[in-house]
């Protein structure tokens, strides 16, 4: 036994005597431990991201203070880890299937495209509205509500179409959980900073329209609405009351906010210029993308919706 063990060992036999000494009340007292708590990591990212908010100019730090003293904000725990996929040297392998076009998904069944023939019945006037200022057609429009929430309609592949959690957990999440072992370093500093700005957007956004955010689903990177608008996107939004409130649950809300981002993306008459509009609502690199799915995915639903309203036309529309 090392001489520095032994007296650790001493000090707390005389510790333990001191507390259970007849009429030593006093010594218990004067002996308790004082319990200090160290701060986690993940404690410490969290008062950092409140900090870096409340030095926010567009953000009142008293709002932000007492988001992130409501209870219910959470942090939850970190997805496992993705597995590697292996490489391929050849680039997009051939037989390698588009995941929207798969059976499974359903994206071109007769009760995916009677969805949005049921859609357009329901909104007819703000489809004609975003295609009058916008120069986006109605089956442009449906093939990313179809992909992004089906409408908002829960079914069993997708029962919660709009997130099970509030956004503003989400992206708090995305910025204080522990990263695994493979994504530190420059990448998680990037989805800090990911995090950082979206969920600013979300905050100013929330306190312009009264929004309860703890009452806002959102999916894993905090986007909200029936077609999954970030944050950061948010200035895009079109208020089809004309209030100045806009609210992406509101389906002539979401057609108009929809329509107006793919027309900032460059969406007019030139097919090419469609294709690089609808694969930014996604994101990504299209020069550099051999797979372009989403994309494939909303044109491939758009000329199969148009084809079946050929045959099935909406009733009393005049689109």
């Amino acid at each position: 036994m090392s001489p520095s063990y032994r007296i650790s060992l001493k000090s707390a036999v005389v510790f333990a005597l001191a507390m259970t000494w007849p009429g030593s009340i006093s010594a218990q007292k004067s002996f308790a431990p004082v319990v200090v708590r160290v701060a986690s990591k993940e404690d410490l990212r969290k008062d950092d991201l409140q900090s870096r908010l409340c030095k926010e100019k567009e953000l009142d730090c008293g709002y932000v203070t007492a988001l992130f003293r409501d209870p219910r904000l959470e942090i939850y725990t970190p997805p496992p880890p993705a597995a590697e996929q292996p490489k391929s040297s050849g680039g997009a392998k051939e037989h390698e299937r588009n995941p929207y076009l798969t059976k499974r998904f359903g994206l071109l069944s007769e009760e995916s495209l009677e969805r949005c023939r049921t859609f357009i019945g329901a909104h007819e006037t703000a489809l004609e509205l975003a295609y009058e200022k916008y120069r986006v057609p109605k089956e442009i429009i449906c093939g990313h509500l179809r992909i992004e929430t089906d409408f908002g309609i829960p079914t069993k592949l997708s029962p919660n179409p709009f997130g099970k959690r509030p956004a503003i957990n989400q992206l708090v999440s995305l910025y204080v959980r522990n990263p695994s072992g493979r994504d530190q370093g420059k990448k998680f500093a990037r989805r800090q900073e990911f995090a950082f700005t979206e969920l600013s957007k979300l905050i100013a956004a929330a306190k312009t329209n009264t929004w309860d955010l703890f009452a806002i689903p959102g999916s894993p990177t905090g986007a909200i609405g029936l077609v999954q608008f970030e944050p950061s996107s948010f200035s895009l939004g079109v208020a089809a009351k004309g209030n100045g409130r806009i609210d992406l649950f509101d389906p002539d809300d979401a057609v108009l906010s929809l329509a107006h981002y793919l027309m900032t993306r460059g969406f007019d008459s030139n097919p090419e210029h469609q294709k690089r509009a609808v694969y930014a609502y996604y994101g990504g690199h299209y020069d550099r993308d051999p797979r372009k799915y989403y994309m494939k995915a909303v044109l491939t639903y758009a000329n199969e919706i148009r084809n079946y309203l050929k045959e099935h036309p909406v009733e009393n529309a005049n689109m």
